[in-house]
């Protein structure tokens, strides 16, 4: 199917940044949603809280993520631009197409359609809470340990975040396992989330395929190589065209169908009692 070629390299390059240009259109800040869109209805909900009336604070936080994971995945795609030469294998895509899926499949569930304000700010808490777990858990095995509010928010300011909004984080050991919930929401692990997302996207099989080269399992890294023409004993480079180009547009999916998803949001006419 042949390697690499210069034109090649530079229909690469050219045609992500033109898809992170586009995306990037579509990623007003601060959001402003249509008049009637069903986002412009969230920031005028009548959720109450201990702290008194949400307002449309914890919704714009909620809409703020969604901008951070859509920015972080156009990040990949400008990585990924820039990397393209005329030595590039699959590996360096694979693990850029991976990072793509990551943070779109994270904004993808924030951006449901039709769950409302409540439960939109809920999976934005669940996520904050997760992220702010990990982070701790990085800060507890450093040596020595230091405090993981230096370096973002810790659990103990998204508890206080959550209760003020009257919402009760449950967090439970399954197994080896750690499962948060709030109230109906449930906050999915990396594989189900990723999963749901390649089906929304329709590229089945794209986590396991790219989560290859992020593991740096064999098979993944072994694709990078050959067996050489000139001397068969030996192994050569491989710079397979055909499977670079399938990242490229993977990881460009990855990024484009949540944020058209998330201008959607923003433009889609609200069909509820409140907009007629």
């Amino acid at each position: 199917m042949g390697d690499l070629t210069a034109t090649d390299v530079d229909e690469i390059k050219r045609f992500l940044m033109r898809a992170t240009d586009e995306i990037r259109t579509w990623l007003p800040a601060p959001l402003e949603p249509a008049w009637k869109s069903e986002a412009s209805s969230e920031l005028r909900n009548p959720e109450q809280g201990p702290s008194g009336p949400w307002g449309e604070t914890p919704v714009r936080m909620a809409y703020a993520a969604i901008h951070h994971f859509l920015f972080a995945a156009t990040e990949c795609l400008e990585a990924l631009a820039d990397s393209m030469s005329l030595e590039t294998t699959i590996y360096v895509p694979h693990v850029l197409a991976r990072a793509a899926m990551e943070a779109g499949a994270q904004a993808w569930w924030l951006l449901e359609p039709g769950i409302g304000a409540r439960r939109r700010v809920i999976r934005s808490v669940l996520i904050r809470k997760a992220s702010a777990r990990y982070l701790g858990r990085a800060a507890n095995e450093m040596s020595p340990p230091v405090n993981a509010s230096a370096y973002g928010e810790d659990e103990a300011m998204v508890d206080t975040h959550a209760q003020g909004l009257g919402l009760a984080l449950v967090d439970t050991r399954v197994g080896r396992n750690r499962v948060l919930t709030c109230e109906t929401e449930t906050l999915p692990g990396y594989t189900q989330r990723a999963n749901d997302f390649q089906k929304a996207v329709y590229m089945t099989a794209a986590y396991s395929i790219y989560s290859g080269a992020a593991h740096a399992e064999l098979y993944a890294i072994s694709q990078s190589w050959r067996q050489s023409t000139s001397a068969p004993a030996l192994l050569e480079r491989s710079h397979e065209r055909v499977a670079i180009w399938a990242a490229v547009y993977a990881a460009s999916g990855f990024a484009m169908v949540p944020a058209f998803n998330l201008r959607y949001s923003a433009m889609r006419a609200d069909c509820g009692a409140d907009a007629l």
